[in-house]
């Protein structure tokens, strides 16, 4: 959380401590095109908790999640209430209290928190009148982007699939995640080789295996036929938590790992860098800004690179102070599998297989609260004591 002991620079401070007056948070679950099996999970839909924060100014502060089937917006009602309603200085204090009352649910307090954290960020940077990346002291002002291709495969068919790999290389995208469903399936092995066919020898393919490998002699088998079929990176064999499979399978295997998207401790951190090239970090899970700040700075430390989860506004802007990232996922709009972007008042700068980051105030998530208001499952306000 942001506090008078944080990097937010002195001339800023006045301008953290600005009063939360009103607190907003609507629920939404938005179809998809056709359901989506990620791992072992089965989405037909895309299910978001978005926040809204209003300070005694009137400014306004958002942030938005998945809430992946858990109870976040009943979560969140609670955390805002008591964040929101604690003076600027007692901040921090009051986030430690609530992640130490109940240690069984923390993730999902963590989560919670992430967005009040993410909101109040936005808060503050709209009042000093700069975007995160200024606040945070800008070195770059655009930067490398990976899509993800390859949604939706089951219905559109394989051919398609490959068009749209072809067209993202040729737009300059570089390194592009495929989705690929079972890993172990001989019709994905032969669909891994004809993607890497198709591509140019130095465009680089990722492939998330979430979470479904089941152990360390399955996964080194796994990475081996990736590897031989033009798989660059792995990304997630493993929950964070199984960081000693992660570095076993390090050790036996040459593919190139990453992990971290779902850390809720940033002390986790330390443990996924000891395995991976690639270090995954994502606000709206670890505790917000400051946490992600420390796993980026931790990489640095090691020489790991960063690619943010998929939340591109908010990675863009990290990606503009710290140039341990090496990229940021993302979705495309007219893909349709990521559909809180039609909630967003404009599309971000990408072209050239880069990211311009955006200057206006805030972390980069400018919502139409009123439309995404209006199309919620539903909506609570809450007036912070």
């Amino acid at each position: 959380m942001i506090d008078e002991g944080s990097d937010v620079p002195e001339s800023s401070q006045d301008r953290c401590s600005a009063r939360v007056e009103f607190a907003e948070f609507a629920a939404c679950s938005l179809a998809l095109p056709t359901p989506v099996r990620l791992g072992d999970a089965f989405y037909p839909s895309r299910d978001y908790v978005a926040l809204r924060l209003v300070d005694s100014d009137g400014l306004e502060g958002y942030a938005f999640g998945y809430s992946r089937g858990t109870p976040l917006a009943v979560t969140l009602e609670q955390v805002v209430r008591a964040i929101a309603g604690t003076p600027p200085r007692d901040r921090v204090a009051m986030t430690q209290r609530i992640l130490a009352s109940s240690p069984a649910v923390r993730p999902l307090l963590v989560r919670a928190v992430s967005l009040v954290d993410i909101a109040l960020w936005d808060l503050t940077c709209k009042r000093a009148g700069l975007p995160l990346s200024g606040m945070l002291g800008c070195a770059r002002d655009r930067l490398a982007v990976m899509p993800v291709a390859g949604y939706f495969r089951d219905v559109r068919g394989d051919d398609a699939v490959l068009g749209e790999l072809e067209e993202y290389e040729s737009r300059g995208f570089a390194q592009i995640k495929l989705m690929i469903g079972a890993l172990h399936s001989t019709e994905t092995m032969a669909f891994l080789a004809r993607a890497r066919e198709v591509l140019a020898a130095d465009t680089r393919i990722v492939v998330d295996a979430h979470y479904s490998l089941n152990g360390v002699p399955d996964a080194v088998r796994t990475a081996e036929a990736l590897r031989v079929r033009g798989v660059s990176l792995l990304e997630d064999p493993f929950i964070p938590t199984a960081w000693r499979k992660l570095r076993e399978l390090r050790q036996q295997s040459r593919m190139e790992l990453a992990a971290g998207e779902d850390v809720v401790d940033p002390m986790q951190y330390l443990d996924l860098l000891e395995s991976v090239s690639v270090l995954r970090v994502d606000p709206t899970t670890c505790g917000g800004i400051r946490p992600s700040i420390t796993g980026i700075e931790a990489a640095a430390a090691r020489g790991v690179e960063v690619i943010p989860h998929v939340f591109t506004a908010i990675g863009a802007q990290l990606g503009g102070s710290f140039d341990a990232i090496h990229c940021v996922e993302h979705i495309s709009p007219s893909v349709g599998a990521d559909p809180i972007d039609r909630y967003f008042e404009h599309d971000l700068d990408i072209g050239d297989g880069e990211i311009i980051i955006d200057r206006q105030p805030g972390v980069g998530v400018h919502l139409d609260w009123g439309r995404l208001r209006q199309d919620s499952e539903s909506v609570v306000s809450v007036r912070p004591a």
